[in-house]
């Protein structure tokens, strides 16, 4: 069976106050998401209301050009700047009820908009019904008149930034009974029997009287074959159709369960709604209101201090009895304080960090470990770190560091003589000496080898050195020997790092081992392996694909391959490269990201990918008008998913690969973005990026001598910053 147990979202103790308890709206956001995450159903058949994107969608921007709309869930892409508007058109008849769901990437802020037949401007003042607000997910309802039966038109718009959204969608009949919309009946007793059916009443609402402080256990049983589902609404909805739930239970079964802690504050009527999702037939309907165990819901008012400014903690979660822990640190305005939470495989926690006053700065509640916040702090006082269960019971680890928010410095040059001596001076830069039992090597000779190796450098919190065919240096044996490596691994098969080179480094005393395929695309394949095999459980089955006969979309990519332990996977242009299919089945890659524009990367090679099993969410293209401009896009799209930030930028020739093919290991390990420039003057691209980001940019280096980026660059570089 099938359920899906949500909570009461507020924090709260029996003897908590308004000053006591939090602003927990952003965890609204999640239980409204993860209940709309199943299966719904009309009289044309069963549909899919979760929010997983099911496949790429290729759309229109105006109502002329608009596509049929897709089955239940489908998800698409926007763009503010380039590509602002999908429309879709779905039939609808007189007396049926349409319900939109509309959640999207947090960079993304888009909206739902719902035109009459033959409007022919999808101009949202025009809209019959619409979509409005900040937080995912957004509700759109509409009834239909009787006799106002047509092609209706649903458009996606975007308001600012870029990302994909995902839409699920429902029909049924407009609710006409007592019992078929809010506020619904009063249930006659604890435990009752009635009847639901898809098609024809798919709703019955029932009204509950709550006090805060008490606990609300809710049990439906349904008919087998039935999927019948319960939603909780809160004080003061008006509409089934256009309010989010804050609680119940909606997995794909007959039968379901929940409870509700009311916060603090709460009291009020309550509607709880029995729902068919698909079939119709009996069910069976038990409820209770009972306390709230003491000591379930933490405040600020029991909130424990760190002891110290940066360290760790562990703790246990139950939803039932411990739903959360809430914890305190004291800090001063300009300091940065970072947070991870980790827990158990059968858990989701999530993580929130609250201001003096309870507001919450900064969160971190995605459906997979670790969650990550980081605060930089603008005002002193007291700030409130909460580990809270969404599911499941456990243990869980919470580690937190303390420090200043860095202040830019200007822009430095990491550089050798030739392209192994820069490679040792970027190693010096990044990496503590004996911080590195097991370094990565490729040649320097050619770029594709080094690049794949990225991410197998990240897991082993490595830099990548740098070597000619005909031997090893005495400067990258010298920097061996300064990290500390006892072992040494090779990138590359035989005709790119001979044998004599494995040979003098086990002479030296090292061990050698060595990563490689019968060409470049087979040994990016081979590193996907070896980082899957290293990672094991946490390996995150992503990867980014970029072509191999070219390196700077690869290139940009690097940092966050090598934070992520996202493997890079190479593939020729026009066709996907066999290797790098056959790389993501075996590892069951569920997510792509192409780095460049289809002439790069073709519109066949992405259709070949998203074919592909094991991707099941559609694959993103990180792409721009040329390499400058799609390294751009690549940075923007990692700072918004917290691959890394804009505290860090790397720099480096867009024209030739030497300087910089040690540099995506360096910035990967400072977390930062690695950008591309004309050598001698910046790029427009990387210029506006700068700009939009001088806040942020805390450090910035030039990978390479004044050969391969400039002095006029770098200048030009500050002169953004300053």
């Amino acid at each position: 069976m099938a359920t899906a147990l949500v909570m009461g979202i507020v924090p709260l103790s029996v003897a908590a106050t308004e000053t006591s308890v939090f602003d927990t709206s952003v965890a609204t956001n999640k239980v409204a998401a993860s209940l709309y995450g199943k299966t719904f159903a009309d009289a044309d058949g069963v549909r899919d209301l979760g929010l997983a994107a099911i496949s790429p969608l290729v759309s229109d921007d105006t109502i002329s050009g608009a596509v049929a709309i897709p089955a239940t869930p489908f998800a698409g892409a926007l763009s503010f700047t380039s590509d602002p508007t999908d429309v879709y058109t779905v039939a609808l008849t007189g007396g049926t009820r349409l319900t939109v769901v509309l959640t999207g990437e947090a960079q993304l802020s888009c909206d739902a908009y719902l035109y009459e037949p033959y409007t022919t401007d999808a101009n949202a003042s025009y809209a019959m019904a619409g979509t409005l607000g900040d937080g995912y997910p957004k509700k759109l309802t509409f009834d239909v008149p009787s006799g106002a039966d047509g092609n209706y038109h649903l458009a996606i718009d975007a308001a600012a930034g870029t990302g994909l959204y995902n839409i699920a969608w429902s029909t049924c009949p407009v609710p006409s009974g007592p019992d078929d919309s809010i506020p619904g009946i009063v249930p006659s007793s604890n435990s009752f029997g009635d009847t639901l059916d898809c098609t024809t009443d798919s709703d019955d609402v029932f009204r509950l009287s709550l006090a805060e402080g008490k606990r609300l256990q809710v049990a439906l049983t349904g008919a087998a074959g039935t999927d019948f589902d319960l939603y909780l609404y809160a004080p003061g909805s008006t509409s089934v159709g256009l309010d989010l739930p804050i609680g119940g239970s909606a997995g794909n079964a007959s039968s379901e369960a929940f409870l509700y802690d009311v916060p603090s504050g709460g009291a009020g009527t309550y509607y709880l709604v029995a729902h068919a999702a698909t079939g119709d037939g009996a069910y069976t309907l038990d409820w209770s209101v009972t306390d709230v165990p003491v000591g379930t819901w933490q405040t600020r008012s029991s909130a424990v201090p760190f002891s110290v400014m940066t360290g760790s903690v562990q703790g246990f979660l139950n939803l039932l009895t411990n739903a959360n822990d809430v914890y305190s640190v004291v800090l001063t305005a300009g300091d940065r304080f970072d947070v991870t939470l980790s827990g158990g495989a059968d858990t989701d926690f999530d993580l929130y960090i609250y201001s003096p006053t309870g507001a919450p700065v900064a969160w971190s509640n995605d459906l997979a470990y670790p969650e990550r916040a980081v605060l930089d702090a603008t005002t002193p006082g007291t700030y409130y770190i909460e580990a809270r269960a969404f599911s499941g019971s456990g243990a869980y680890s919470l580690q937190y560091a303390t420090s200043r928010t860095p202040v830019w410095i200007a822009t430095s040059r990491l550089a050798g003589d030739d392209r192994y001596k820069t490679a040792v001076k970027l190693s010096q830069s990044a990496y503590a000496d004996d911080a590195c039992a097991t370094v990565v090597m490729a040649t320097g000779e050619d770029f594709p080898d080094a690049l794949s190796a990225s991410g197998l450098a990240g897991a082993y919190g490595s830099p990548i050195l740098l070597t000619r065919k005909s031997g090893v240096s005495s400067e990258v044996f010298a920097e061996l020997k300064r990290l500390g490596a006892r072992k040494v691994v090779l990138i590359g098969g035989t005709p790119t790092l001979p044998t004599p080179i494995a040979t003098s480094l086990t002479k030296a005393g090292y061990t050698v081992a060595r990563v490689a395929g019968v060409n470049r695309y087979a040994t990016s394949a081979a590193v996907a392996s070896e980082i899957s095999r290293l990672k094991g459980s946490t390996f995150a089955k992503k990867a980014f694909v970029a072509r191999g006969d070219l390196f700077a979309d690869a290139l940009a990519l690097s940092p966050f391959a090598y934070r992520q332990g996202y493997p890079v996977l190479l593939t020729r242009t026009e066709n996907l490269a066999p290797e790098c299919s056959a790389a993501i089945t075996s590892l069951s890659i569920s997510e792509v990201y192409i780095a460049g524009s289809t002439s790069a990367v073709s519109a066949a090679v992405m259709k070949s990918l998203n074919a592909l099993p094991p991707v099941t969410m559609p694959v993103v293209r990180l792409a721009g008008a040329n390499r400058y401009a799609t390294a751009v896009a690549i940075a923007e799209y990692g700072i918004d998913f917290w691959w890394g930030t804009a505290s860090y930028a790397g720099i480096a020739t867009g024209t030739n690969f030497p300087d910089a093919l040690g540099g995506g290991a360096v910035t990967g390990s400072k977390g930062g973005v690695m950008l591309l420039t004309d050598p001698k003057t910046l790029s427009s691209p990387t210029s506006a990026f700068l700009k939009s980001n001088a806040r942020d940019v805390k450090s910035s280096q030039i990978y390479g001598g004044i050969s391969a980026v400039s002095d006029d660059v770098r200048s030009q570089v500050d002169g953004v910053l300053k």
